[in-house]
C-alpha cells in the first residue's frame, strides 16, 4: 500500500497544471480532481502505517493557517485549505480508531501541496529568465539516433529529420516537463527526509534524481514522435498530456523506490510538550521566516527627485513624441506615435524632448530620467558610458523596445541593457494555443511598485527579456512575467520580422519575462517590451496609464535602504544555523510542526507588513497640472470601447474607439470606468452611449450634483438600442428622446457652421429629442442634439448636459478606425465631435 505514496505525489504534483495559469487558463474541477486522487492516494500509502491518532492540540495550527489563508490568493492557498481539512477531520474522527489514516493522509497532502507553492515564487522566476538548456540537444540527439531517429544540432538546437520536414526544436524546461518533476522531487525529498536516517536518505535522493533525469530524456523524445506525429504543438504543455506522460516513473518509482516506514514518519506524531530549548527554536523559525520573506518582499522606498524628464528622440524614428496629434493631421502616423505619451506625461513631470544633441554627461546631468524609446540608431560609446555613469549616480533609466527586432531597435537598445545585465530578445509574443494577444493581470497584493496600480495590461505583441549572467538574474526584479505565452524567434525575411507561423517546436512557451528592472548603483532601470501600447491610438486604455505612471514614480527615486534586504537575508542565514544546532536531536515531526506554526504566523506578518509599506512608499501619482478627463461609463453604457487595429474590422456598429481616441485631438484625456461614481468622482466630462442598465434614485441624485457642481454629460443614444434606459434619466432634467417615423431628412443648424457638423440619423424609424435647448435640428424641426444648463447659484458653476442622436454615426463604421484617412464624410463627423466638445461641452 505504501507504493501508492508515488501515484499520490503525481497526483498532488500535476494538480498544480490545471490550477495555476501556467499554459492554459486554469480547470477548477480537473484541478481539485487531481488533488482528491492524490490525496486519497496518500491516505491510502499510509494507511497500514498508522499507529495512533493525531493529537487534539495539533489543531492549533489553524490559528496561523487561517492567517496565512488571508494573505495568500487562490489557487496557492489550497495546501492550506487541505492541511487545515485534515486537522479538522482529526477533530471529527479522533474516536474511529479505524479511520486514524485519514486525517493523517490529508495532513500530509496539504504539506506536500505547501512545501510546493513554497518554491513555485522561485521556479516562475527561474523559468522566466531563461528556459533553453541547449547542452542537452548534444545529449539527447545520439540518444534519439541510438533510438532510430535522424538528428542533429547546430547552435544548441536540435534538429529533426523526416521525410517530409526538418524540424528546428529547442530543448526547454517546459518541453522536458521540469515544472511536474520538481514538484515530485520536493515532494519525494521531504518524504525521504522524514523516513529515513541521513546515509539512506541521500541514497534514496540520488536513486530519484538519476532515474528522473533519464526519464525526462526519454519521455522528451517520446513528446517529440508525438508532435512529429501530429504536428500539434499542445503536446509539449498540455496538462493531461503531460500528467499521464508522468505516468509510467511513478510506476517506476513504486518499483525501485517502495517507501519503508523505519520512523514511521510523521504518523507517530509526538507531544506538544515544549522545552525552553524548543520555545527558543520556534521564535527563532519566526523570525527566520520573518527575515526570508522580508529579504524577497521589501522594496526600498527610496529618496524622490525632482522628475525632470528627457526623452531621446535623437536616436529614433519611431513613435515620433514632436509632431502634435490634432485636428488636421489624419492616417496611421498620426496616432501611431507617442505625442500624446509625451504630452501626458507633462501633466505630471517636467518633460524635454532630445532631438539634436548627443547624450553626454553634461546634458544627462540636467535630468533625472532618461528614456531611451524605440531606438533606430546605435549608440555612441561615449554615450553608452554617460548612460551607465547617469544611472550610478542615482539617476532613473527607461528603455522601451519591440518585437522581433523591427528596425533593429532591440540591437541598440542591448548596446546600453547589457551593460546592467539586461538583453532583449528578438522574439515575438502571443497567447498560448490561440496567437490571440497576450494579457497580463497582476496580483496587487504581491506586485512590484510599477504594478501597483495596475489592474490589467493588454500587450500588442512584445519580444521577453532575459538577465545575460547569474549575478544580473539575482538582482532582477520581474515586473511582468506573463503566462499562458508563446515567444516566437523573428526572421527577417517578413515585413516586421514576423513568422508566418506561431506554432513552431523552435518556440518557447509559458512563463516569459515581458518587462524588469534592475538597480544600479544609485539609480534604477527599467526595461520594457512592447513600443506600441504607448502609441497615441491606444495610449488611455488597458493599463496603460497606470504602468505609466508606475514607472517613472519607480524611476524618480535614488536607491536609500537596498542593503535592508541583504541585512535580512544575512539575518535568515544566521537564524537557520543557529536552529541547527538547537534542534539537532529534536524529532523530525515535531520540527516540522514548529516550522509550519511559526513559518505560517510569521509569513501571515510579514508579507501584508511589507505589502502596506509599499502601499505607503508609492502611492497613485498626482498630476501637477490640471487636465480635462473625459470619463467613458461603463455601468450603464451597452457600447464597446476597443482601440486595437482589427477593433473596426467587420464593420463594428456597437465600437466607439475612434470618438474616444478623437477626445485626445482637441486637448482632452479619455478614460474608461467601470462605474457612475468613479466617473462622476474623476471626470470633467462623463460619456454615455446607448444606455440599457437602469437609472435608480442614487445615480440620478448622483449626476445631478455632479452637474450642478460643473461636471458635464454627454449622453449619446441610438434606434439601434431598443432598450434604452435614456429617458430614466434625462427626463428628470426635461429632455426626452422620441421616436420618428418619417423620412430622414438633411440637417440645418441654427449653431455654428451648420452644413459642417451632420449627425447621421441614416434609419426609418429613428430619434429625435424634445426639450432642452436646441442644438441641431432638420428643416422640420426635428431635434437631434439638445443641451440643458445647470447653474449653482452658490459657487456659480455651470455644468452642462448635451443629449445627441443617432449615436451610431459617431461608431467605428461610421468614423472608420484610428488609422483611417478620413472621407469627406467623415472629416464632417469628425468636426461635429470636436464642436460638441470644444464649443459645446467646454465653450
Amino acid at each position: 500500500m505504501k507504493r501508492f505514496l508515488w501515484l499520490g505525489l503525481l497526483f498532488l504534483s500535476a494538480s498544480w497544471l490545471f490550477l495555476i495559469p501556467q499554459f492554459t487558463t486554469p480547470d477548477l474541477i480537473a484541478g481539485i480532481f487531481c488533488m482528491i486522487a492524490g490525496i486519497l492516494c496518500v491516505i491510502g500509502g499510509i494507511s497500514r502505517c498508522v499507529q495512533k491518532q493525531l493529537e487534539i492540540r495539533y489543531t492549533i495550527l489553524l490559528i496561523p493557517l487561517t492567517a496565512a489563508f488571508l494573505f495568500i490568493p487562490f489557487p496557492y492557498n489550497l495546501g492550506l485549505v487541505v492541511l487545515a481539512i485534515g486537522l479538522l477531520a482529526s477533530l471529527l474522527l479522533y474516536k474511529f480508531e479505524r479511520l486514524r489514516a485519514v486525517p493523517l493522509g490529508i495532513c500530509l497532502a496539504g504539506i506536500l501541496l505547501i512545501l510546493q507553492t513554497m518554491i513555485f515564487p522561485f521556479y516562475m522566476s527561474f523559468i522566466s529568465h531563461g528556459h533553453r538548456i541547449d547542452i542537452l540537444s548534444s545529449v539527447i540527439s545520439p540518444l534519439a539516433n541510438f533510438l532510430g531517429f535522424h538528428t542533429s544540432t547546430n547552435n544548441g538546437l536540435l534538429f529533426v529529420q523526416t521525410l517530409q520536414h526538418t524540424y528546428p526544436v529547442t530543448i526547454t524546461w517546459e518541453k522536458l516537463g521540469f515544472f511536474l518533476a520538481l514538484n515530485m522531487f520536493l515532494g519525494a525529498l521531504f518524504l525521504f527526509v522524514m523516513l529515513y536516517e541521513k546515509r539512506q536518505m541521500l541514497k534514496h535522493t540520488m536513486v530519484f534524481l538519476a532515474v528522473g533525469a533519464l526519464f525526462l530524456l526519454l519521455r522528451f523524445i517520446a513528446i517529440l514522435v508525438f508532435y512529429l506525429t501530429t504536428t500539434e504543438l499542445f503536446v509539449f504543455w498540455d496538462p493531461l498530456v503531460t500528467t499521464l506522460s508522468f505516468l509510467p516513473l511513478s510506476l517506476l518509482l513504486m518499483k525501485i523506490l517502495p517507501f519503508k516506514t523505519t520512523n514511521e514518519m510523521m504518523i507517530q506524531a509526538p507531544s506538544l510538550q515544549m522545552t525552553k530549548k524548543q520555545l527558543v527554536a520556534l521564535f527563532l523559525m519566526f523570525l527566520l521566516v520573518f527575515s526570508l520573506t522580508g529579504a524577497f518582499l521589501f522594496q526600498d522606498p527610496g529618496s524622490m527627485k525632482h522628475g525632470r524628464i528627457l526623452i531621446d528622440e535623437y536616436h529614433s524614428q519611431w513613435e515620433d513624441t514632436v509632431r502634435p496629434l490634432d485636428s488636421e493631421w489624419y492616417g496611421l502616423l498620426s496616432t501611431y506615435n507617442y505625442y500624446s505619451w509625451a504630452q501626458w506625461l507633462q501633466y505630471y513631470y517636467p518633460v524635454v524632448t532630445n532631438i539634436n544633441a548627443t547624450l553626454s554627461a553634461d546634458l544627462l546631468s540636467n535630468y533625472d530620467i532618461l528614456i531611451l524609446k524605440c531606438p533606430t540608431e546605435s549608440y555612441s560609446t561615449q554615450e553608452i558610458q554617460s548612460i551607465k555613469d547617469f544611472v550610478d549616480y542615482g539617476g532613473g533609466l527607461y528603455m522601451i523596445g519591440d518585437h522581433t527586432n523591427v528596425f533593429g531597435m532591440n540591437t541598440f537598445l542591448n548596446q546600453v541593457s547589457e551593460e546592467f545585465g539586461i538583453r532583449y530578445n528578438t522574439d515575438a509574443t502571443y497567447m498560448l494555443g490561440t496567437g490571440d494577444l497576450s494579457i497580463y493581470e497582476p496580483d496587487l497584493f504581491y506586485a512590484h511598485p510599477v504594478m501597483r496600480h495596475v489592474t490589467r495590461f493588454d500587450f500588442m505583441t512584445s519580444c521577453t527579456l532575459k538577465p545575460t549572467s547569474l549575478s544580473a538574474s539575482l538582482r532582477m526584479e520581474n515586473l511582468i512575467i506573463g503566462n499562458q505565452v508563446i515567444s516566437e524567434p523573428g526572421t527577417y525575411s517578413t515585413e516586421n520580422f514576423f513568422r508566418e507561423s506561431i506554432a513552431s517546436p523552435d518556440s518557447e512557451c509559458g512563463y516569459l519575462l515581458q518587462a524588469a528592472a534592475i538597480k544600479y548603483g544609485a539609480g534604477r532601470v527599467v526595461a520594457f517590451t512592447d513600443s506600441t501600447v504607448f502609441s497615441s491610438f491606444c495610449l488611455f486604455t488597458d493599463g496603460y496609464p497606470s504602468f505609466t505612471l508606475g514607472v517613472i514614480d519607480y524611476l524618480n527615486r535614488t536607491n536609500s535602504l537596498t542593503y535592508l534586504n541583504v541585512i535580512l537575508f544575512i539575518l535568515a542565514i544566521a537564524f537557520f544555523i543557529s536552529l541547527l544546532l538547537l534542534l539537532r536531536n529534536n524529532k523530525k515531526t515535531m520540527i516540522l510542526w514548529m516550522f509550519l506554526f511559526a513559518g505560517l504566523l510569521a509569513f501571515s506578518v510579514a508579507a501584508p507588513l511589507c505589502s502596506h509599506l509599499t502601499n505607503l512608499a508609492y502611492p497613485q501619482a498626482n498630476a501637477s497640472t490640471d487636465y480635462t478627463q473625459v470619463c467613458f461609463e461603463q455601468q450603464h453604457s451597452s457600447m464597446n470601447i476597443s482601440v486595437k487595429p482589427t477593433a473596426s474590422l467587420g464593420q463594428n456598429t456597437n465600437n466607439y474607439g475612434t470618438f474616444f481616441v478623437w477626445t485626445q485631438r482637441v486637448g482632452y484625456v479619455p478614460s474608461i470606468v467601470p462605474t457612475l461614481h468613479d466617473a462622476t468622482s474623476r471626470g470633467d466630462i462623463i460619456v454615455i452611449i446607448n444606455p440599457t442598465q437602469p437609472f435608480n434614485e442614487a445615480d440620478v441624485h448622483l449626476l445631478t450634483e455632479f452637474l450642478e457642481n460643473g461636471g458635464r454629460l454627454l449622453l449619446m443614444d441610438s434606434i439601434r438600442n431598443p432598450q434604452s434606459t435614456a429617458n430614466e434619466l434625462i427626463g428628470n432634467f426635461g429632455v426626452w428622446i422620441t421616436t420618428s417615423a418619417a423620412d430622414q431628412m438633411l440637417l440645418s443648424n441654427e449653431s455654428e457652421n451648420a452644413s459642417q457638423m451632420p449627425i447621421g440619423n441614416i434609419t426609418s424609424p429613428y430619434l429625435t429629442i424634445t426639450g432642452g435647448t436646441q442644438l441641431f435640428a432638420n428643416e422640420k424641426n426635428e431635434v437631434y442634439a439638445a443641451m440643458t444648463e445647470f447653474i449653482n447659484t452658490t459657487t456659480g458653476d455651470a455644468g452642462r448636459l448635451v443629449v445627441v442622436v443617432d449615436s451610431y454615426t459617431f461608431s467605428d463604421a461610421q468614423m472608420g478606425g484610428t488609422f483611417t484617412e478620413p472621407t469627406a464624410r467623415q472629416r464632417q463627423i469628425y468636426n461635429t465631435e470636436f464642436f460638441l466638445l470644444n464649443k459645446i461641452l467646454f465653450p
